[in-house]
């Protein structure tokens, strides 16, 4: 194995032993998985900032609501800065 594979792979530890897990992963799956993601999660943000940008919503809505919507674009945010990482790290 590879020294910059071996402090990189998953380990498992069994009683006294500590066993490398060597995990296969398809790049080309997983760019597509998670540019599919990104592209929902940007879909997600724009739909709370349209309601965020809104003033009608902003007046009419709780407080509690447009808190919550708040929330939610912020949680949308983060998701997809994580997966706009994950995405970098598989690229050649």
């Amino acid at each position: 194995m590879p020294a910059s594979l071996a402090n990189n792979t998953p380990t498992a530890v069994v009683g006294d032993f500590r066993l490398k897990l060597r995990i296969e992963v398809d790049v080309a799956a997983e760019r597509a998985r998670l540019q599919k993601e990104i592209s929902r999660v940007e879909g997600d943000v724009a739909r709370a900032n349209a309601n965020l940008s809104n003033p009608k919503f902003v007046e009419r809505a709780p407080t509690a609501v447009v808190a919550q919507e708040k929330e939610r674009l912020a949680t949308f945010l983060t998701t997809l800065n994580q997966l706009k990482s994950q995405l970098d790290k598989l690229k050649p």
